[in-house]
């Protein structure tokens, strides 16, 4: 049985059954360009979606890794003069480096978080302290 839905391209179809897709996707995409930013996320304006909503993610974890150490996220901005420690500042990103390769770093970070102990005096047990 000839089906009119097997002529219709996939993407006339997809248009057809979802016309606001493309402005619901431009919102979203401003959404994470927006909260990445007010987080200090470097963006260079050529990320992909996925890859922002990867970032986003990355950044989200490590955010709750730092809270739950007892970390402030405003007092340990990436634009921070005097952060409480360094380990709970979010790694910067490098110039032109690769979402995946900044999201990998990331991930680093909270790895190295999730074994951060804060020592009885208040201070970190970080070697840096």
């Amino acid at each position: 049985m000839d089906d009119a839905r097997d002529r219709i391209p996939a993407a006339e179809l997809d248009a057809a059954l979802n016309p606001d897709r493309d402005e619901q996707q431009a919102r979203a995409r401003e959404h994470n360009l927006d909260v990445l930013g007010q987080r200090g996320v470097r963006l260079f304006g050529d990320e992909l979606d996925d890859e922002l909503a990867d970032l986003w993610s990355a950044v989200d974890r490590f955010e709750s890794a730092v809270e739950a150490r007892g970390g402030d996220t405003f007092t340990n901005a990436p634009d921070s003069s005097e952060p409480d420690n360094p380990a709970f500042v979010l790694p910067e990103r490098k110039a032109r480096e690769p979402v995946a390769a900044y999201v990998h770093r990331i991930h680093e970070a909270t790895e190295r978080l999730r074994t951060f102990e804060r020592k009885p005096d208040g201070g970190s047990g970080d070697a840096r302290d």
